[in-house]
């Protein structure tokens, strides 16, 4: 006679319920330090691991909000295969989510090996600017303190000068330097700025003079000046024989303070 197939219940008298309780161990060493499960919470605590590009064992990570983490960044020692994916953008919407990114941004190649992604300037409702659609601009107020320093040389004697100094204000220092200078008779101008400040030694930048169908000199310093030195427009007179003749002189130094 065959032995008769049954299959009996098995109980535990160590569970209250009489439920057999299965506990999930290591198999070499099921005794050892964290070698048994962790239940908690109504879930299993597992660490997840996998091949590395190389081949080697590394637990997978996650993100905070759970995603599994990747990275760009290549590393010779700890990342030498990069993860890589392409730049999504949303449709335009009021609430953008998953389920707006639509759009893939594009890219050319241009010079010195770079890549340069296609970058559009439009208007909020995403039409580009042309002569019937035109960016609106406005001029704002400068940073600059604009200087305009004017000084009139009353009655020099022929070949006497005179001096126009302009000092650069205390902490600050003077860009786009321009002068002009001005005679009814022939006259020699010179535009001078010293060398440091209370120096009081200048170098010559230019030399310009006047005529009588040109009567104005103009003169552009394009360096940047220092705080404290004096700008100097040396002013002389060349009109007229006699040794007693006189005539006023005028200049006026402009330039931007910051």
């Amino acid at each position: 006679m065959s032995d008769y197939d049954s299959q009996l219940p098995i109980r535990s008298k160590q569970d209250v319920d009489e439920r057999v309780l299965v506990k999930l161990q290591d198999g070499v060493d099921p005794s050892g330090v964290d070698k048994t499960m962790e239940i908690s919470e109504k879930k299993a605590h597992i660490r997840n691991f996998g091949k590395d590009s190389d081949g080697n064992d590394k637990q997978s990570l996650l993100s905070q909000e759970g995603h599994t983490q990747s990275n760009g960044d290549y590393d010779v020692a700890n990342n030498k295969r990069p993860s890589s994916q392409g730049l999504i953008a949303s449709d335009r919407d009021a609430s953008p989510s998953e389920s707006t990114m639509n759009q893939r941004p594009t890219a050319v190649a241009g010079d010195n090996d770079k890549i340069a992604l296609d970058v559009a300037i439009s208007d909020s409702d995403g039409n580009h600017f042309s002569e019937t659609n035109p960016l609106p601009t406005y001029q704002a107020e400068s940073p600059f303190d604009e200087i305009d320093d004017f000084d009139e040389a009353v009655d020099v004697v022929k070949a006497s000068s005179a001096n126009h100094d302009y000092t650069v204000s205390v902490a600050k220092t003077l860009k786009h330097l321009e002068a002009e200078a001005s005679a009814s008779g022939k006259a020699r101008f010179e535009l001078q700025v010293e060398t440091a400040a209370a120096s009081g030694v200048f170098d010559t930048i230019m030399v310009k003079f006047n005529s009588t169908a040109k009567p104005n000199v103009d003169f552009k310093y394009a360096k940047t000046i220092a705080t404290g030195v004096i700008i100097r427009v040396v002013k002389k007179n060349l009109d007229g024989q006699n040794p007693a003749s006189v005539q006023s002189l005028y200049s006026q130094i402009r330039g931007k303070e910051i």
